[in-house]
């Protein structure tokens, strides 16, 4: 897997949020606009390794409508270029990353300034990891509309911050 390829193949979050595949532009837009996000971790850029973030995603899949947009507003903060690519397609790389051999989505790959990767976030925050596992779906409506994303800010930002 040659990832500065794939990263380099991939396409921006605006033209992700505009490809004519996306039937809900706006709710990327909306996620990306309101969700907050404090100036202040500007200074974790410091001390990681991370230069650029590829993503996997898919516009249909809520995890993907939830977590891409907050990664793509960090990434906009910290100054960390960052590529999305369809799942479609790149199964077979993204089953490198992921510990359980599915092509899951979102997945992030932290990449260093060579390119290789730091490290991974894929999915889900683990609070909802562990509802999942535990067959608890009440979190659904919550999870789409915001609840968890300090979770998933907290969780992106340690992996920036530790890659």
């Amino acid at each position: 897997m040659d990832i500065k390829k794939l990263f380099d193949s991939g396409i921006s979050f605006n033209d992700f949020i505009k490809s004519e595949d996306n039937k809900n532009p706006e709710i990327f837009k909306n996620r990306f606009e309101t969700v907050t996000i404090d100036e202040s971790i500007k200074n974790i850029k410091d001390s990681s390794r991370v230069s650029s973030v590829l993503a996997f995603a898919e516009s249909w899949c809520p995890d993907c409508q939830v977590s891409v947009p907050i990664m793509a507003k960090i990434c906009a903060i910290l100054g960390i270029d960052f590529h999305i690519l369809k799942r479609k397609g790149y199964e077979e790389d993204m089953m490198v990353l992921c510990k359980d051999k599915e092509a899951k989505i979102p997945t992030f790959a932290f990449l260093d300034d060579s390119f290789k990767v730091v490290g991974t976030w894929i999915e889900r925050p683990k609070v909802i990891k562990e509802l999942v596992a535990k067959g608890d779906n009440s979190f659904r409506s919550g999870y789409v509309n915001g609840a968890y994303d300090k979770e998933i800010i907290d969780e992106l930002l340690e992996k920036i911050s530790r890659s």
